[in-house]
Order: structure tokens, then sequence, then C-alpha cells
């Protein structure tokens, strides 16, 4: 391996942390907010429903919650450069399948294919290298790293857009392959290590000798998921995922049948939430490494249950029309989303250590296809029968903030004297 890996005078974490910033700018971006922009086309296209398109899109999700244990396993079996290399391997292969679409079945086998590749190339593995790579400065890490899925999210949907209308749907399809191939698996394959003592080093570029390399240490799995701790975590991520999930997918379907307003200003208010996410991610980040993570948690919690109150008290219950009021929630609610995704990797980290972190992430991060399964059909329902999407969010309000409650109760130096070496 080339000398300046290890001898740069910036600590080689960081080289990680920005390549790590330009693969789930791309993987991430693409993987969890481009598909609705090619919605149209394919209806246009073949005839299909919604229904039948937006049922691809929840075989996604579903797969990509339940292969977080698996890459978790992956990666404790392989490492994280070869998980995340196999995967953004397999996410080529996607994108090719979807420009070559020719039946329903195609578009769902694509789907089902890609809810595992961006599982392989996003959050899992990419929280597993920055937990093992810094300690004391793990948050901001964290935060520059998550960084990139914000910048996707806001950047990758208008330039998708954009390159349909010039180029045709399945060409941009072939485009991001092209993106895929010659950016993100090159970053991968050559700056993405799984531990810092692969290369001589300790965590946060702390001096070294070659007695102070030592194994990671943590708890082991079966005594983590045994505990209270880690289904307190685990209550907590789905609950928020539950609100989450609910909020974001019904905020423009809420402000144009019940709030009515118009579809351009609901597609804006959106994009500014994901927009204040951005500046949330390095906030959090900065925090979780000063504060308790719980603590953290708890507060965005309440972040959350703030923005969703506006929606529910200024614009159901007072029945505002003035747009000018939901910056009240995109200011609160995008600072939520943010710390939601950088805080809860620290925390499974600080609950439970770096040794078997992959394995344990993995299996929190299921619970992302409980919340969408429960969050976001269980909205549409609440809204069909009652005509209203009130009780959705008060349900909503109440789950955000009972997560608060239960991450409170967290201490995560609880387990540390349980811990053990490799």
């Amino acid at each position: 391996m080339p000398n300046w890996r290890a001898n740069t005078r910036v600590f080689y974490g960081w080289w990680i942390v920005g390549a790590l910033y330009f693969v789930v700018l791309n993987t991430g971006g693409m993987g969890f907010y481009c598909f609705p922009v090619f919605v149209q086309s394919l209806i246009e296209e073949f005839g299909w429903t919604m229904t039948q398109v937006s049922a691809g899109a929840a075989l996604w999700a579903i797969v990509y919650g339940f292969s977080g244990p698996v890459i978790g396993l992956l990666i404790g079996r392989f490492g994280v450069m070869k998980t995340m290399l196999g995967s953004a391997i397999l996410s080529s292969l996607t994108l090719v399948g979807y420009a070559s679409v020719q039946s329903l079945w195609m578009l769902y086998a694509m789907l089902f294919a890609a809810g595992f590749a961006v599982a392989g190339t996003t959050l899992v593995p990419s929280q597993t290298a920055i937990t093992n790579w810094f300690n004391k400065y793990r948050g901001r890490a964290m935060s520059l790293m998550m960084l990139g899925i914000g910048s996707g999210g806001f950047l990758l949907p208008p330039l998708n857009e954009w390159l349909i209308r010039l180029l045709g749907w399945r060409q941009t399809w072939l485009v991001a392959f092209g993106v895929t191939v010659l950016v993100v698996i090159p970053l991968i394959a050559i700056f993405v290590r799984t531990r810092p003592s692969e290369m001589g080093l300790l965590p946060d570029g702390e001096p070294a000798d070659e007695d102070s390399i030592s194994g990671m240490s943590g708890l082991p799995v079966k005594q983590a998921v045994a505990s209270l701790t880690f289904w307190l975590v685990f209550a907590t991520y789905v609950l928020q995922l539950l609100g989450l999930s609910a909020m974001n997918f019904h905020f423009v379907p809420f402000l144009i049948q019940e709030a009515k307003f118009t579809p351009q200003q609901a597609a804006s208010f959106l994009g500014f939430t994901v927009l204040f996410s951005i500046p949330g991610r390095l906030l959090f980040g900065w925090m979780a490494d000063r504060i308790s993570p719980a603590v953290i948690l708890a507060i965005v919690g309440v972040l959350l249950a703030v923005g969703a109150s506006v929606l529910e008290v200024v614009f159901i219950r007072m029945g505002s029309g003035d747009v000018n009021l939901l910056w009240l929630y995109t200011v609160p609610f995008g600072l939520g989303i943010a710390g939601n995704a950088v805080v809860l990797p620290i925390l499974v980290g600080r609950c439970f250590g770096e040794l078997n972190f992959s394995k344990l992430m993995g299996l929190v991060m299921s619970g992302f296809a409980i919340g969408i399964v429960v969050g976001i059909p269980g909205a549409g329902k609440i809204f069909d029968t009652t005509g209203s999407y009130e009780v959705a969010f008060l349900v909503c309000i109440g789950t955000f903030l009972v997560s608060s409650v239960l991450v409170m109760t967290i201490s995560p130096t609880r387990h540390v004297a349980d811990f053990v070496s490799e």
C-alpha cells in the first residue's frame, strides 16, 4: 500500500470521510430520492397505474430495510471496502437494468436488487467505517459523511429531471451507471478501509507505535441484543422513522389536497426541508462530540414533533392559507431529519462499541422497513377514512414525543464495563 495513505499529514480517516461523502451523495441521492422523478415517465410509456409503480417503491423500501442485518454480517466477514465494492457493482447492474425495463416484473426485479445494493453502499457500511476510524471526532466525521446524502437529495432529483427532459429517462439511468462505474467504484476501491489498525494507525490520528495498535472493543452481539438498551435504541428509531416516513411521503399531498397550496409551493417547501437538513447534519455532528447522543436524539424527537404540530395547528385547526408560515414547519423538521440520520449511529457506537457495530447497526436499521410499511400506508388509510390528515399528524406527533422519552432512559456508558476486545 502506498506510503502516503498512512504517512500523509492529514489523518487518513479524513480521506475516507471525503470519499464516502461523494459515494453516498451518488448512491444515497439516487437510491433515496430520485426514483419518484422517473415515475411519470414510466406511467406514460407503459400505461402502468400509480398503485403499480408505488408497489415497486414499497418493495424497494422493504428490501432495503431488511438488508441491514445481512450487510452487517457481510461487513463482519469481508470488511467495509469489499462489501461496498460488491454492492456498488450490483448497483451499476441495476442501473443498466432500469434503462432496459420493458415490463412491470422487470421493474420490480430491479427495485428488489437495488434495495440491497443501496443498503450495501450507504448507511451501515459508511457508518461502520466512520465509527471505526473516529472516536473523539466521531460526531463531526459522521456529519460530514452524512452531508453527502443530504447533498444528493437536494441536487440529484432536479438534475435527473433535467436529464430526462434532455436525454430521455432510459439514457438518464445510463448516465447514473457511468457515474457509478467511473466515480463511485474507484473511490471505494482506492480510499475506503475498514479500520485504522489495517494501516498501523489509531482512531482520530492519535500518535501510535507498533505496540499501541490494538484491536477494537465492544459488546458481544448476543449480549447486546439481550439488553434493554438495544431495544430502547431500536424502539426510538422505529418510532421516529414511522413518523418521518409518514410526514415526508404525505407532506406534498397534504399541502395540495387539504391545505390548498399549489403543487409548485408544495414541492418547493419539500426541497427547503431537505435543504435545512444539510446544515443540521453539521450542527448535530458537532453537538454529538460534546454531549450525550441520547440527549440529542431526544431533542430531535421534540423538533420533529414541533414541525408536525405546525401543520396540525396552523394549517388544519386554524385553516391558515399563508404559505410563509410553512417555514415554521420546514426549519424544525429539516433539522430533525438531520439529527436522526447523524446521531443514531453515534448512539449505537457509544452504547455497544466498535467491535460488532456493523452487525448491531444492521439489526437496528431493519426498523427502517417497519417504519416505512406502517407509517406511509397507515397515514394514507387514515386520510382515506376521515378525509383529513389530522389524526395521522397527531399520531406522528405522539410517536416523536414518545421516542424522546424512551431515548432519555438510555445511558450510553451502561455496558462499557462488559466490552470485550478483539
